[in-house]
């Protein structure tokens, strides 16, 4: 396998780590920071999403890890998050979920057989899908349950919808437990996620700030499930997570069901998702470049308008002919595809892990394990491939049809936002790391009062404790943070230049305070050489001259006006 030398960026982890904790001591810790009597609070796909988009902030990376209650901690702190969902949105997406699978998920394989525009078999009567049952004891009963029912369902060759399965990936050295709404397996044996939103999809299209949401999320489902795939073709057992810088290889082990991040549904996203027009996605080859942020091609119909969070470069893999079933991994890929195409091009960046050899023939002269086969001349999309099991890089997204309550369906391209939140998941510094570091004795334990709801702690005592954190704050955690509001303040309180925004923060370079910049762009302080200095020098002078220069001309405005008065003869 592949190894990558440690990043040197500040919010990386270090390049000599501690020994790393045994689950059993991570665990107990985990609990002390939370509080004897506190549950650990899951850990979803939107939270990770935004955890990926600040990876930087070792406070979130903490709270998370150790499944602590960020909104009640901000309640506490008396900075509460004004951010969620309405009990109304959660129950419309609930009935919506509800209508879309019924008839035992039949009516979703058909948006999704529509969209594909292939040549597997439609769902029907004689074709029904098959709909394993996913119950077990645990989370982690059901990730193990989950991955036998995708074995079975992908041999099967039959479409099967598995409905809320779990999925288990490492992030920050803890596991999270992940619940997508669901997973079709195609006869052919590919995977595709399923995001069913709540808001509406008009003449299909939705809102773009939406889908990307809801694309950053399916991608974290992909992540999670390229580890289900890759331990399927021979990689590390079913018992351990993915870490998401390399999936099914480099793993940890999950620890017990007692203190660990136990799993949940999250609720319907009214404010997550994109741009859906209709496209293709058919095709039989996998193949993977590592490395690698991939941007969908211009003239592609299908892909979701990218929120500005999905951070970092992307490169783009042209398609190339493929006449057997191989997987093929380029490391390091920074190829960009031809404009114009109408499909995405086959090639993905997602799967960091060693190239699959083609499948051998079977032993005493049997017929070959499968027979080699030309793509269709639209290409394939897959994210990662194991024992002819692979993930699609397209999620189908469901959402009501103009206002009703009818499903409509369109195919959304989230390879980059897989690239981009691979990287910024493989940043965060670990859970571990981070806690050695707090000072003795810290917690975050609210000492809830008999009625399980009132802090007793005092906020003082509890602010020290979040402190002993770093954070790392910016305007755009206000959307995505419970403890925003508390972390804004003390940037105001700390004269940050962080609350101008990450941009701003950038340009000024080792100017770190409101105060410095002021005295900068004065000429009090600074290196003039300093490029940051110069700039805000030359703002400062083209603002004093603007401002005399209006000056002056109001003054004459207001000479005029009076000379005209003292002229005009009285009426």
């Amino acid at each position: 396998m592949t190894t990558f030398p440690e990043s040197t960026s500040p919010d990386s982890s270090p390049a000599t780590r501690p020994a790393t904790a045994s689950p059993t001591t991570l665990r107990q810790r985990l609990a002390e920071l939370r509080g004897p009597a506190a549950a650990p609070r899951p850990l979803d796909a939107r939270a990770l999403a935004a955890l990926a988009a600040n990876p930087g902030c070792r406070r979130r990376v903490l709270l998370d890890g150790a499944g602590v209650d960020k909104g009640a901690l901000a309640r506490a702190l008396g900075a509460p998050a004004t951010h969620g969902q309405s009990q109304f949105a959660i129950a419309r997406g609930n009935v919506f979920e509800a209508r879309v699978k019924a008839d035992g998920g039949e009516a979703l394989v058909r948006l999704l057989h529509d969209r594909l525009r292939d040549d597997s078999p439609a769902p029907g009567p004689a074709f029904p899908p098959l709909t394993p049952d996913l119950s077990a004891a645990g989370p982690e009963g059901r990730t193990a349950r989950t991955a036998l029912a995708l074995r079975e369902a992908t041999a099967a060759g039959r479409w099967t919808v598995l409905d809320h399965p779990l999925l288990a990936l490492e992030v920050a050295g803890t596991p999270a437990y992940l619940e997508p709404d669901a997973i079709v397996v195609h006869p052919d044996g590919d995977w595709t996620i399923v995001e069913i939103k709540s808001f509406p999809m008009i003449d299909g299209a939705a809102d773009p700030g939406k889908v990307g949401a809801a694309a950053r999320q399916a991608a974290v489902y992909a992540l999670a499930l390229e580890g289900v795939a890759a331990r399927m073709g021979g990689g590390p057992g079913d018992g351990e997570t993915a870490s998401p810088g390399t999936p099914g290889g480099d793993t940890h082990p999950s620890p017990p069901a007692d203190g660990t991040v136990p799993p949940t549904r999250g609720a319907y996203d009214e404010g997550d998702a994109a741009h859906l027009p209709p496209t293709p996605d058919t095709g039989r080859t996998a193949e993977a470049a590592q490395g690698a942020d991939d941007t969908p091609p211009a003239g592609t119909r299908a892909l979701p308008a990218h929120a500005p969070h999905d951070e970092g470069d992307a490169a783009h893999l042209p398609p190339t002919p493929d006449t057997g079933r191989t997987a093929e991994a380029a490391q390091g890929a920074d190829d960009t595809p031809p404009t114009g195409t109408t499909a995405a091009p086959a090639h993905t960046p997602q799967d960091e892990g060693a190239a699959a050899a083609p499948l051998p023939p079977a032993s005493d002269g049997g017929p070959v394990a499968e027979a080699p086969v030309a793509p269709p001349a639209d290409g394939a999309s897959r994210v990662g491939r194991a024992a002819g099991a692979s993930v699609r890089e397209r999620v189908l997204l469901v959402c009501p049809k103009d206002f009703s309550n009818l499903p409509d369906a369109e195919l959304v391209d989230v390879r980059k936002q897989i690239a981009t939140t691979r990287r910024q998941l493989a940043r965060l510094t670990r859970v571990e790391d981070i806690a050695a570091a707090l000072p003795e004795g810290t917690t975050f334990d609210l000492r809830l009062a008999d009625d399980g709801r009132t802090a007793t702690r005092p906020a003082a005592e509890l602010a020290a404790a979040v402190e002993a954190a770093p954070a790392a704050y910016a305007p755009d955690c206000l959307a995505a943070c419970e403890l925003a509001f508390h972390c804004r303040a003390r940037s105001r309180a700390a004269d940050a230049v962080e609350t101008l925004g990450r941009g701003v923060r950038g340009e000024l370079g080792g100017l770190a305070t409101v105060g410095a910049v002021l005295a900068a762009a004065r000429g009090e302080e600074g290196d003039p050489a300093d490029p940051a200095v110069a700039a805000l020098r030359r703002a400062a002078a083209l603002r004093a001259e603007a401002l005399e220069v209006l000056s002056a001309s109001g003054s004459r405005v207001r000479t005029t006006a009076g000379a005209a008065e003292e002229e005009s003869p009285c009426p």
